[in-house]
Formats: structure tokens, sequence, C-alpha cells
């Protein structure tokens, strides 16, 4: 039997009783690192005794027949991830995949994930959301997955590094608006840091500070098809579409943002345009 469990994602503690025995008992254990999970079983007082083989994207092709071979005669393996539960922006649903087409049976045990952690403590609605992984890198790549999940009415979880954060908040900014949104950071280690406040808040808060360390969750509330005319908006949205786009492109995509009229926008964008920030 496979068998997937969650591992802690900053307190060691968070481990759970069942997930301990059965990595003791595993015949393998397949993880991402092989560095981190020595750490761990370590930590809980678990031998090895050389059951650790590493799985990971790069070499996850030539190890799943191995894993499969082994699952096959009848042996125990444990699928762990560096942090978290697998199979959570990581390759281990192709091993579950494989495992379900040679009947290998595949259970799990239950354990921390950062996303869910986020959510819970962000003061956002949990009854429906959406998680979509890391924002891509690339701002043209970042910009056309935001706009395809800006008219989505459930909470969205987003993961982000301390490099690409501002870049990240500008973005959501301008394809999202202002919601409300929630960075949490370093989630149950020494610390652990949540912020609950307006997008524009939090990237002026981050550009006068600097981007936080660690492993960073976006939480963001869902769109509420609540349009506003709100200066700070409509200026912010306008400044940033302006530097992208032609006159009449950024006119036509603040006005769908913010509900503004056109006609005040496009005379604000001249403003903009000609040093004066006044929103009439």
């Amino acid at each position: 039997m496979l068998m997937i469990i969650g591992t802690p994602i900053g307190n060691v503690e968070d481990i759970t009783v069942r997930a301990t025995n059965y990595l003791k008992d595993a015949d393998l254990i397949a993880c991402e690192d092989t560095r981190s999970t020595k750490k761990l079983l370590r930590l809980l007082n678990i031998k090895t005794n050389g059951k650790l083989i590493s799985y990971h994207d790069h070499n996850g092709a030539s190890v799943r027949p191995y894993l499969i071979a082994e699952l096959k005669t009848g042996k125990s393996v444990a699928l762990v991830s560096d942090a978290g539960t697998p199979l959570i922006s990581d390759p281990g649903y192709k091993l579950v995949e494989s495992c379900h087409k040679d009947n290998i049976r595949v259970s799990a045990i239950p354990g921390p994930t950062s996303p869910i952690v986020a959510l819970t403590v962000s003061g956002l609605p949990t009854d429906k959301f959406t998680f979509n992984g890391y924002i891509p890198s690339a701002v043209h790549n970042s910009r056309k997955a935001l706009v395809e999940t800006k008219n989505l009415q459930t909470t969205q979880i987003w993961f982000s590094t301390p490099p690409k954060l501002i870049n990240h908040l500008k973005t959501m900014l301008s394809v999202y608006g202002n919601r409300r949104i929630v960075i949490a950071r370093e989630m149950t280690k020494l610390h652990e840091e949540v912020r609950n406040a307006p997008l524009n808040e939090l990237l002026l808060y981050y550009e006068t500070n600097g981007p936080p360390k660690g492993e960073i969750v976006i939480v963001v509330a869902g769109a509420n098809n609540v349009k506003t005319n709100d200066l700070s908006d409509v200026v912010f949205l306008l400044r940033d579409a302006l530097g992208r786009l032609s006159l009449r492109d950024a006119v036509n995509e603040v006005s769908i943002l913010t509900g503004a009229s056109k006609k005040h926008i496009y005379q604000n964008a001249l403003d903009i345009i000609n040093n004066k920030t006044e929103y009439k």
C-alpha cells in the first residue's frame, strides 16, 4: 500500500501519532529531499536503516517504476514531502495515478498543509475557496493567471515568494482591484505572521519595509461584483494601466475594474499624463 503522509510545515509537534508509527514501520519512505526527511525522522527518534529514497520532479520518471514494483511485492511505501501534505504543489499525484492504474491501494494520514492553515486564520470566507498554487514569475504569465480568476466569487489562495511578492501584489491590484487580502508567512513557525488589510495598504507596507522572509501564502477575497469609484483605487489602477497600455486601452481597463465612467477616467488619465493627480 502507498500511504500519503502529511508532515509538519514548521512545528515538529504537529506530526500525528499515527504518522509517526507508520514512518517507523514503512519498508520505504519516498521523499523530496532525503536530508530534510532525515532531520524530521531524527527528531522523531526514527531510524532510517537505508529505507529513504529520493522522489521528486527531476527523477520521478525513473523512480516511479521502482516504487510500483516494490509495492507490487507487498511492501509498504510512505510518501512524504519536505513539509506539509504531499501532492499539494508537488509531483506526488503522478505516483498515485500510477498506483491506481496498477490496482495498488492508496491511503492517507492527514496532516498540515499551509494553504488550509492560512485560510483558517485569514478571516475571509471559508465555505468556498480555490487553491491556485504559485503565481507565475513572469509578469505576462502572472497577469494572465490572475485575469483568468478575477471573476471567481470564491476566496482564492495563492503561493508567492519573497523576491516576487511586491510585483505579484502590484499585478494583483491592477487586475483584482483593491480587495481585502491576507499575507500569511512562516505558519506554525517561530516568526509566524498574518497581515489582513486592503491590497493597496499591504503593497505600500512591503514597498516601504521590504518583502518578508520565509514561505508566503496569499489569501484573497473573492469577487463580489461591487464596483468602486474610490479615488485611490482609480488613480492607482490608472497609473498602472498607463504604464502598460495605450490611453484608450488603459481607460477601458480601469472602467471595467472600477465601474467609474470612461469620461471621468479619461480626464484623470490626462491629468496623470500632465503630472496632475486630482480625481474629478
